[in-house]
């Protein structure tokens, strides 16, 4: 029989000091860019560059990081200071003058690539949210709020955004990004936001026919079989389940949505 705390305690453990031991550190000496802000998001496994040019969205997702372990793992300065670099570079230079994102710059910011998608945006409000609840300053959940009004205005202003398949990567995402903020910001807006995503989670993805979460559908929800509608993406799914079951939790663990992510 499985001593579930020991079991528990081992691999919380185990990911705390990877985390600690390898991938911050790593990422702290041959990421962060000292000279110009931000990260560099293409490093071979030795450290060494293997090319100058920055995703916007890893630049989100890396000042998260950086000030969610501050927060909850550890409070070194060398964190929040990685977070607040790479907060100032994507606010100086990854916005256009829509408010929309770029997908990728130089490394000293200029402009390189502009695509559809808004997970750019996604991950700069996170990484604001998160780094307004390190340092107390309320000025970044202020941005984080607008960043997160701007996304919604693209997604629902008709012809901003090049029309595609329903995808489900959008939906999931605006669950984590409406908690994130939600713990900063107690605004109903998010709830709502997380409640409409949910939503379509049943009503468009989750498919019982296929045991599965299906990635893309059409305009109902309809499974469409082609190779790329096929397609189940794993660790999508996973981060569904857990925003889900963080919801669940944020809501007296409400069975019906505990049902969903299981």
């Amino acid at each position: 029989m499985i001593d579930k705390e020991k079991y528990l305690r081992h691999w919380a453990d185990t990911y705390k000091r990877d985390l600690t031991e390898n991938i911050m550190p790593f990422w702290m000496e041959h990421g962060w860019d000292r000279k110009h802000g931000g990260v560099y998001t293409c490093v071979n496994r030795d450290g060494s560059l293997m090319d100058t040019t920055k995703s916007v969205w890893f630049q989100g997702r890396f000042a998260f990081v950086c000030a969610f372990a501050y927060n909850n793992v550890e409070h070194r300065k060398e964190w929040l200071d990685a977070a607040k670099s790479t907060i100032d570079f994507f606010g100086k230079y990854c916005f256009d003058k829509n408010g929309h994102m770029y997908f990728s710059v130089t490394e000293d910011g200029k402009p390189l690539r502009k695509r559809r998608y808004v997970f750019s945006e996604t991950f700069a409000a996170i990484a604001l949210s998160e780094y307004a609840i390190a340092t107390g300053d309320k000025s970044y959940a202020q941005r984080a709020l607008q960043v997160f009004e701007d996304t919604q205005r693209f997604l629902n202003t008709p012809g901003f955004l090049e029309p595609k398949f329903e995808s489900h990567s959008i939906v999931m995402i605006l669950i984590n990004v409406g908690s994130r903020i939600r713990a900063v910001i107690d605004d109903p807006v998010f709830t709502q936001q997380i409640d409409e995503s949910v939503e379509k989670l049943r009503r468009y993805f989750m498919h019982p026919e296929f045991k599965a979460l299906l990635e893309s559908v059409g305009p109902s929800g309809e499974f469409i079989d082609t190779n790329m509608t096929r397609t189940i993406n794993p660790g999508h799914c996973m981060e569904t389940s857990w925003f889900l079951i963080e919801e669940a939790r944020y809501s007296n663990w409400d069975k019906k949505l505990l049902d969903t992510a299981l």
